[in-house]
């Protein structure tokens, strides 16, 4: 009789957890955005990261030259730029 009340302890645990991480996904987001930096040959990214929900920092190096761009999402366009090493 005990391994019996395990046992149905052991499912409702198991259950328990599939609703907690179920309800989790079916409230996740899909956003699917495209980013246009027209950088150059040579140039690549090797940093990315979140301002705000509107602006992303993009950490660009091109050979011994690092700099920094950050992109607005709603306009879709770079609005600043900053250049170190030059």
């Amino acid at each position: 009789m005990l391994a019996f009340l395990i046992f149905i302890c052991f499912l409702a645990l198991v259950y328990g957890l599939y609703i907690k991480i179920a309800k989790k996904q079916s409230n996740l987001e899909i956003n699917n955005i495209n980013y246009n930096l027209n950088l150059k040959e040579g140039h690549e990214i090797t940093d990315i990261d979140l301002i705000d929900d509107n602006r992303i920092l993009f950490t660009i190096k091109n050979n011994d030259k690092i700099y920094a761009l950050i992109y607005d999402i709603r306009k879709s366009n770079i609005i600043k730029i900053d250049k170190a090493n030059d």
